[in-house]
């Protein structure tokens, strides 16, 4: 029987927009690698560092960009929101450290005088999303988690606003990025 790789040809864009955001904000000693054996289900990357050895494993899931409703902006503030919708056993059965959420987000920017759509990475642990999902969540349809996450760019405040409100701030951009690298070190 020979070997199932998985499909490298195909890279999924969420992945490897992560995979650069990461590259571009972790140490020299980190590299960022894609698994290719198709028997590593839920894992989408490895961070390692390449001089003691340690290593973490992250499932990416991304969203699109999403206009503001103008009820959203009154109640939230700057930024917009990502939206998630994946079964429930995605977070119980996962085997990834990491689950980095992708969310690009519409912003006023000051310098060009025009919206752009920026790039955000929400880094949490697997094991603080299961127990705030099991915690704070709902399934949804046929047994899905659905996640509404906002991120204002201003304040740096991310929630999940779907169900019950869960903060999710200390897990975005810079603060995500130090966690992996404390891991890592």
């Amino acid at each position: 029987m020979g070997v199932a790789y998985k499909n490298f040809w195909s890279l999924n864009t969420d992945e490897a927009v992560v995979s650069g955001i990461l590259r571009g904000n972790t140490n020299k000693d980190i590299e960022v690698l894609m698994p290719m054996n198709a028997q590593m289900k839920g894992i989408d990357l490895v961070l390692m560092n390449v001089k003691n050895k340690k290593s973490i494993t992250i499932q990416v899931k991304g969203s699109r960009a999403y206009e503001p409703k103008p009820n959203e902006v009154r109640n939230y503030g700057s930024g917009s929101a990502g939206w998630f919708f994946f079964p429930e056993k995605v977070v119980s059965g996962a085997t990834a450290d990491y689950f980095a959420f992708l969310i690009y987000i519409l912003e006023d920017s000051d310098k060009i005088g025009r919206r752009i759509i920026e790039p955000h990475v929400i880094l949490i642990p697997t094991l603080d999303l299961q127990e705030k999902s099991k915690k704070y969540k709902s399934t949804h349809g046929d047994g899905r988690y659905s996640y509404k996450i906002w991120i204002n760019p201003e304040t740096k405040e991310v929630f999940d606003f779907r169900d019950q409100k869960i903060d999710f701030s200390k897990y975005l951009d810079d603060k995500g990025y130090e966690q992996i690298h404390n891991e890592l070190y």
